[in-house]
């Protein structure tokens, strides 16, 4: 019998709310909600409550995967345009904005690759190049990629110059990857801070571009000619987007010169 007191006054609550009129009937159902019933009220508002903070939550998670995607889109717009931001002169020449995807090749003489190709007019010995100077050149094209031999690499050759007064040498890099400028007679005048730039008798790049600064003078074995280290303004291996020139350089003196050679 006392099992069953609770839901007998339950029962007789339940039916006093049925007595009365309208509103002698919100009255009492006002009165036991906030006192009688109240726990029970109270935890299915906070159980509604929950609901909607987890579907508020829902939404938020949405819009901030949104603004994650917009923020990202708009970084890399404007990596983009930082890196088209050439700081030095590079004529009429058009130019393509590649992404490295990936490399070839052992850990410090590899080789990068990039998603440009033949549909972008992408031609074998085409400059490669960075916002800060020159980076290499293009060994291979496919369809839609590239090969780039980075200026970095052993087996890259540029003819380079000192800026200041038109010092002529070889660009040439060891397996390590510290490049140096070569052929230069002893006693020449050249000193520690001069800048490089490539020469005329670069046969990838126009003459002028940016190469690095000389950081040390190195006697060779020969007692001939000596080396000068060379600090780079772009370091390829740091690079996730280079700018490929549209250029390509006349040879025509080399067909010339040959003909004139058979006569």
């Amino acid at each position: 019998m006392r099992k069953n007191i609770p839901f007998i006054i339950y029962l007789l609550l339940a039916l006093s709310l049925f007595l009365g009129n309208n509103e002698q009937r919100i009255k009492k159902a006002n009165f036991l909600s906030q006192t009688l019933y109240y726990p029970f009220i109270s935890s299915i508002n906070k159980i509604e409550s929950l609901f909607k903070i987890k579907e508020q939550n829902i939404i938020l998670s949405q819009q901030l995967a949104q603004h994650t995607i917009m923020i990202t889109a708009l970084e890399n717009k404007l990596s983009e345009i930082r890196s088209t931001q050439i700081k030095y002169d590079t004529g009429d020449s058009d130019f393509v904005l590649a992404d490295i995807i990936g490399y070839e090749g052992s850990f410090i003489e590899r080789n990068f690759i990039i998603n440009k190709g033949k549909v972008n007019k992408i031609k074998i010995e085409y400059p490669v190049i960075s916002n800060e100077g020159i980076v290499g050149k293009v060994i291979s094209v496919s369809q839609n990629y590239s090969v780039v031999l980075p200026m970095n690499h052993s087996t890259f050759r540029l003819g380079i110059m000192l800026k200041r007064n038109h010092l002529q040498g070889m660009m040439e890099s060891d397996i390590y990857g510290n490049s140096y400028m070569t052929l230069i007679k002893l006693g020449s005048d050249v000193i520690l801070g001069d800048t490089i730039v490539t020469s005329n008798i670069s046969t990838v790049f126009p003459k002028g571009y940016p190469v690095g600064v000389v950081t040390k003078l190195i006697e060779v074995p020969d007692k001939v000619y000596m080396n000068a280290k060379i600090s780079s303004f772009a370091n390829p291996g740091s690079l996730d987007q280079v700018i490929v020139l549209l250029y390509e350089k006349d040879k025509s003196y080399e067909t010339e010169l040959e003909e004139n050679n058979r006569k």
